[in-house]
């Protein structure tokens, strides 16, 4: 069991990792609305199709360890354009104004009220609070933005409870990890303020990875991406199609947003590149990711989307660029048209009020937070 729980707790930073004629067909069944997007873009007239990130600020980049990070696990960004990040290591929150200046950090390690052991997540909570997820003491510990402790709330009783994501209610989506017999799953599930179930979005099953019994996940198979928009609806893919499903906060489905491709062959040097990279994840005991992970032999649609606050939807795809670690983006608007196309390095994480925020890292390895402004022309 111990070996499962520590498998469990590994994969909280994985499954977080990570046609030629243009046109949509619009279509309703059984009141779901579909719209079928081709391979090309296609904007309406009138609607801007080619957006540009220009570099305005970096954060984090300091020879002051306490103005720099030591791991950056994740950040948000509130409406006044602070930036809260999480760093891994130092189990600390750090607070950069809209200029990027250090001005706060807290945080202390430890297994008490308001201590964390592993935090593996960062959430803007309503009423001015941020809310972490530790994973290792399975709560989500609530401070004031000041980084007052507020409270703490326990999901010690499930076996791991992983990527969650808050929606502007206070609600959250996560990965619920669950053992049926020789089977492990994730549920795709919704939770309320106190992580307490709501409804099942998904199931994915796939053998148990125990350390010499052969059973190994198909690393591409096991991952789902989904997202809130601003009125808490869901956005959800399973990435075995290019499909993305939109889901009331009552988990009714309303819409299915789709579009053709190409699938790209995963090539050994794909697999040793990614396989490098769970090497570097930070686990709680020792996991061999080689002995765990299997790949198909293409990558599935797209690797992962994000939505601005209008609820456009940017997807990162496995098409590559020309140049090393470049990759096709595709944007489609908030009705779900494929309006725009890039190709980028960026992997950007948070759109907010023109802005688009990454993380990254310098030349000398070092983690940063990269701001850019979002301009568009038609």
């Amino acid at each position: 069991m111990k070996a499962i729980i520590r498998i469990a707790i590994s994969m909280i930073s994985i499954v977080v990792l990570f046609s030629y004629t243009a046109g949509q067909k619009i279509k309703t069944v059984d009141d779901v609305k579909i719209i079928q997007n081709k391979k090309r873009p296609n904007p309406p007239n009138g609607t801007p199709s080619k957006m540009k990130l220009e570099l305005e600020t970096i954060i984090g980049e300091s020879d002051d360890p306490d103005k720099a990070f030591s791991q950056l696990s994740s950040f948000v960004v509130d409406d006044d354009g602070t930036i809260y990040a999480l760093d891994f290591k130092e189990q600390k929150i750090k607070v950069f104004d809209a200029d990027g200046q250090f001005f706060r950090s807290f945080g202390e390690k430890g297994q008490g009220p308001g201590e964390l052991q592993m935090p593996a997540g960062l959430h803007l909570a309503p009423g001015n609070e941020l809310a972490v997820d530790d994973a290792l003491g399975k709560k989500m510990v609530y401070f004031t933005k000041e980084g007052k402790y507020i409270r703490d709330v326990s999901y010690a009783t499930r076996l791991a409870l992983v990527n969650l994501l808050m929606d502007p209610f206070g609600n959250f989506i996560g990965r619920e990890m669950k053992l049926e017999g020789q089977k492990m799953f994730f549920e795709i599930v919704k939770l309320d303020t106190e992580l307490k179930s709501v409804f099942s979005l998904d199931k994915i099953g796939f053998p148990i990875p125990i350390p010499g019994s052969g059973n190994k996940i198909n690393l591409m198979d096991a991952i789902s991406i989904f997202q809130f928009d601003s009125a808490g609806n869901i956005y959800y893919g399973r990435n075995r199609d290019y499909e993305i499903n939109k889901y009331t906060p009552e988990g009714k489905l309303v819409k299915s947003i789709r579009k053709e491709f190409q699938p790209q062959k995963i090539t050994e040097e794909d697999k040793e590149e990614i396989l490098s990279r769970l090497d570097s994840v930070p686990t709680a005991g020792a996991v061999n990711f080689r002995e765990m992970f299997e790949f198909p032999k293409m990558f599935p649609p797209f690797q992962l989307f994000t939505l601005d606050e209008k609820g456009w939807i940017f997807v990162r795809t496995w098409e590559k660029g020309k140049e090393k670690d470049e990759f096709v983006h595709d944007i489609f608007d908030s009705e779900g048209r494929y309006i725009a196309q890039f190709t980028s390095k960026i992997n950007v994480s948070v759109w907010k009020n023109g802005k688009a925020y990454a993380a990254d890292e310098n030349e000398e390895g070092f983690n940063i937070i990269k701001r850019y402004k979002v301009s568009w022309e038609r």
